[in-house]
């Protein structure tokens, strides 16, 4: 099969290439000075970590994935340097904005453990909330025999779960509610809805979350640099 991969900058932009190869630029721009300073131990660190976040064991592990991403060793160590020092930059430049910025994304953040029974019947919706109000039966119980929904096969169980990816009649509930709370059935999306909100996993602001952070907010730089470089320099690009 005989492919001509001649291509020119719009035609790059239309695949997304021509954004990952700017936005790389962009990253070493800001991050050179950084690259200063990696000595031959913290050069020895920053291979261990990529490969223990890759998974890779063994000598021959690595050349098979170098042969796969058709890169050699230096090209690798530059990769990974790379990535080091944006990372490394990231952190140092927003360092002072990651709490105010956590502390407002901090209930997306958390995950949310709750449990819902759906039915079609409004009064037999006001009967199973009683019944579980009053004890007479466990909300799993009440689930796994009356919930129409496929929620019946976990017992009415649904998480961890990002307050993102929940129906939003639902989250609305679970952002505002205290663990153990139950509400009284409510009309969602064509079903009476029983829930209930087992347990909140609070996000830690350990080392981890704030580097996701600093990450996060190094990619709104480089969105926000990579449209200004494109405005100002359209008809070079696109011409």
């Amino acid at each position: 099969m005989d492919i001509a991969f001649n291509s020119n900058n719009q035609e790059l932009a239309q695949y997304g290439i021509l954004n990952i190869y700017m936005k790389s630029k962009i990253k070493n721009f800001y991050s050179k000075n950084i690259q200063k300073t990696i000595n031959p131990k913290k050069q020895e660190i920053i291979i261990n970590d990529w490969k223990k976040k890759n998974s890779i064991k063994s000598i021959s592990e690595l050349d098979n994935w170098l042969n796969i991403h058709n890169l050699n060793f230096d090209q690798w160590i530059q990769l990974i340097n790379s990535d080091y020092c944006w990372a490394s930059w990231c952190m140092n430049k927003y360092k002072d904005e990651l709490l105010n910025y956590y502390n407002s994304k901090k209930v997306e953040l958390d995950m949310f453990i709750y449990s819902i029974i759906k039915v079609s019947n409004k009064e037999l919706a006001d009967e199973l909330y009683l019944r579980i109000k009053e004890e007479e039966a466990t909300f799993e119980e009440i689930a796994y025999k009356f919930s129409e929904g496929i929620e019946k096969y976990t017992k009415g169980y649904i998480g961890p779960i990002s307050i993102k990816n929940i129906d939003t009649s639902i989250s609305s509930l679970l952002r505002v509610g205290d663990e153990n709370q139950l509400w009284q059935p409510k009309l969602i999306n064509k079903s009476w809805s029983i829930l209930k909100l087992n347990k909140i996993l609070h996000s830690k602001f350990n080392s981890q979350l704030k580097l996701k952070l600093a990450l996060e907010l190094g990619d709104k730089l480089l969105n926000e640099k990579f449209y200004e470089i494109l405005t100002k320099n359209n008809n070079k690009f696109f011409s």
